[in-house]
């Protein structure tokens, strides 16, 4: 082999191993890291946008990176919100962002994960449990048939 074929062949390796590092560190930073939660964006404004007459339900969802509790909630809240996306408004929100802390503070956000159901701007039900099927339930939107 030629030299320039062993230069091509260095570089071609050195290529494939940099984006290996590159694809294993975005799934590590989703999946263990941000615990691989969809958050919104503009927290702010969507949830200032918020009708009190609106009978638009919202469900906001609290989390933390690195929160085992979290990561085990995590399939949960992703399988309702993609189950739910077409009729119910979700904001996720990282509560270790400056712009989440004045949620965390009026809607009394505890532990997390915590998700709260409003309709318009109400708090209509929410839960810190990390029991799945509450979870589901609350994340989904439904009341709890017992209240």
């Amino acid at each position: 082999m030629t030299k320039m074929k062993k230069g091509a062949v260095v570089s071609g390796i050195l290529a494939v191993f940099a984006t290996a590092i590159v694809l294993g560190g975005t799934y590590l930073y989703q999946s263990e890291i941000n615990n691989g939660y969809p958050d919104t964006r503009h927290v702010a404004d969507k949830i200032n946008s918020l009708s009190r007459d609106s009978q638009k339900t919202t469900v906001l969802v609290f989390h933390k990176p690195g929160c085992s509790d979290c990561k085990k909630a995590r399939r949960t809240i992703k399988k309702a919100i993609h189950d739910n996306q077409n009729k119910i408004n979700y904001i996720v929100i990282n509560v270790n962002k400056d712009e989440s802390q004045t949620y965390v503070a009026k809607y009394g956000v505890t532990q997390v994960p915590t998700v709260i159901v409003l309709k318009g701007d109400r708090v209509v039900d929410s839960t810190s449990s990390t029991n799945s099927k509450t979870i589901s339930r609350v994340t989904a939107g439904e009341k709890d048939d017992k209240n």
